[in-house]
């Protein structure tokens, strides 16, 4: 009998009488929960939630009334990570609609290592990904002894979405900022609230 170092991700499949079948999954991909999407606003210190202004990812003050408008409902949809070397937390891809009804996906701007952007969404969300690095995919992770989170990039891996000051007091603004894997920063801890 042979033996290899190789390992190969397989999923249950079926079971036929005594015979068992498994599916074989490429190791470095997403795929789609097609039930696991659901609803939050996402909240930071100070009764500021994340909104999409146009194009702009930003923090703003709400009161209840306002966190009602769909610019700060994120849809978060779970994928599947097929990684053999998987991150801690859930594969999500965060998107939500503008009050001119374009939907936006969060991403991390290409060539900007803090840039984070909202990408309109000419198209649903891909079922798949066919590769273990993406530019809207994070890793949603419990911090641990909070009801908080926070999310990694799955493309930058030592980067979390956060937030930082702007130019004017009033603007807080979603960044990636790089944090070592042991150190919570606490501009990346955000509540996932029931819109």
């Amino acid at each position: 009998m042979a033996s290899s170092s190789e390992c190969k991700c397989v999923e249950f499949a079926v079971v036929d009488k005594e015979d068992i079948f498994f599916q074989d999954l490429e190791s470095d991909d997403f795929q789609k929960e097609t039930r696991k999407c659901f609803q939050k606003m996402i909240q930071i210190k100070n009764n500021r939630f994340l909104v999409v202004d146009e194009d702009v990812l930003k923090f703003k003050e709400r009161n209840k009334e306002q966190c009602k408008a769909d610019d700060c409902r994120f849809n978060i949809q779970q994928y599947k990570n097929n990684d053999i070397a998987k991150a801690n937390g859930i594969a999500v891809i965060l998107s939500v609609t503008s009050p001119c009804k374009q939907t936006y996906m969060v991403c991390c701007k290409n060539g900007d290592q803090e840039g984070v952007s909202a990408k309109p969404l000419e198209q649903p969300l891909p079922d798949y990904i066919g590769c273990s690095k993406h530019e809207a995919v994070f890793f949603m992770e419990v911090i641990p002894g909070t009801s908080q989170y926070r999310f990694q990039s799955s493309l930058r891996t030592s980067s979390y979405l956060s937030f930082e000051a702007g130019p004017d007091a009033e603007l807080i603004k979603l960044v990636l900022r790089q944090v070592p894997k042991d150190v919570v920063d606490e501009n990346s801890k955000m509540r996932l609230l029931t819109c």
